[in-house]
């Protein structure tokens, strides 16, 4: 507050300067965003702000950082898990947090964050939890689309498993008459071939009858002649 350099250290939740006084301790839990501010090419020194998740507190500024401490000051914001922007000039948090304080609902549904831009390509994972929320509730319509076609694909595939079943039956059915068919038709075969057989074994009978009927003639002619003679 002074324009004092101090010495901070992390810990393991918190952000603190405890060796003079005005002490500071800063929750990590509580910060919503790092905005690193004065990031340029040449300039020997950038700013850290914090802005707080409870959006009535004014942000913190940590200023004057040396610029070859920025890659540690990223990964540790990194190993915390807090967000982060990175950009070449000062903000003027004053008027962004009144505008967020008075309209975060529509804040947040132009892009929220966003606007900081990423550090590094590491774009704000608030904007991104915001984003990935709103995909979200777009996504339950989804899943509820999709559970539906998937119940129509399993009462498909159960519709078409009834027919296929109702098939295979016509089939076993139609195969069953088919047999039948083809019994009747071997059974009327072997009834003609008994017929046949029957009339083939009674024409051979009458054949031997009446060749046994010529023999007996036969042998009766030649005897009447003997018995004229001799008288």
């Amino acid at each position: 507050p002074f324009r004092t350099s101090a010495r901070l250290q992390p810990t393991t939740e918190c952000l603190v300067h405890l060796t003079d006084p005005p002490f500071l301790v800063v929750t990590l839990a509580d910060i919503e965003i790092a905005s690193l501010e004065r990031v340029q090419y040449g300039l020997k020194q950038f700013d850290l702000v914090f802005v707080f998740k409870d959006f009535t507190k004014t942000p913190l500024h940590i200023n004057s950082i040396q610029s070859s401490q920025m890659d540690d000051v990223k990964n540790w914001l990194d190993s915390v898990d807090i967000a982060m922007s990175e950009g070449p000039v000062n903000l003027n948090w004053g008027p962004i947090m009144k505008h967020i304080n008075e309209n975060p609902y529509e804040f947040f549904q132009g892009g929220g964050w966003s606007f900081l831009g990423g550090a590094n390509g590491a774009e704000s994972d608030r904007s991104d939890d915001s984003d990935s929320e709103s995909e979200f509730e777009a996504d339950d319509d989804d899943v509820v689309e999709t559970e539906s076609s998937d119940d129509e694909s399993e009462f498909d595939d159960s519709a078409s498993g009834s027919d296929s079943d109702s098939e295979a039956g016509d089939d076993d059915e139609s195969e069953g008459d088919d047999w039948d068919e083809l019994e009747r038709k071997a059974a009327k075969s072997d009834a003609k071939r008994a017929e046949a057989a029957k009339k083939a074994r009674d024409s051979d009978d009458s054949d031997d009858d009446r060749r046994k009927k010529s023999k007996s003639k036969a042998n009766g002619k030649p005897n009447g002649k003997s018995k004229s003679k001799n008288r």
